[in-house]
């Protein structure tokens, strides 16, 4: 009988910590950009923020990689999104206004 309310608690803990957001690929118009490996050494390395409303559906800030491409003149690309350790304590704050926020990375070669 004392686990259901542990349960509850724990079912509510874990549907304010989930979430998602999408981010996108995308060369600007005209670009010949390739997908790099994993294990190649990249020169340039951005992290930025995007912020996601409704749970992750749809996005607040770019979630593409457009601007990045262009402004580092990237040919090869990769990109990778996390949470930091505190974008995991504040989403499940900001989770009660269906706000998320996610980190972007991207890595690249000119």
């Amino acid at each position: 009988m004392t686990r259901r309310p542990i349960l509850r608690c724990l079912f509510a803990v874990g549907l304010l910590t989930l979430g998602c957001g999408t981010t996108h690929l995308v060369a600007p118009p005209g670009r010949e950009v390739y997908i790099m490996p994993a294990d190649k050494p990249a020169e340039v390395h951005v992290e930025r923020t995007i912020w996601f409303y409704q749970w992750g559906a749809k996005a607040i800030s770019d979630n593409t990689t457009r601007e990045d491409i262009e402004r580092y003149n990237l040919r090869e690309v990769r990109i990778d999104t996390y949470q930091k350790w505190y974008e995991m304590l504040m989403n499940p704050i900001t989770s009660l206004v269906s706000i998320q926020r996610r980190t972007l990375i991207v890595e690249g070669n000119p």
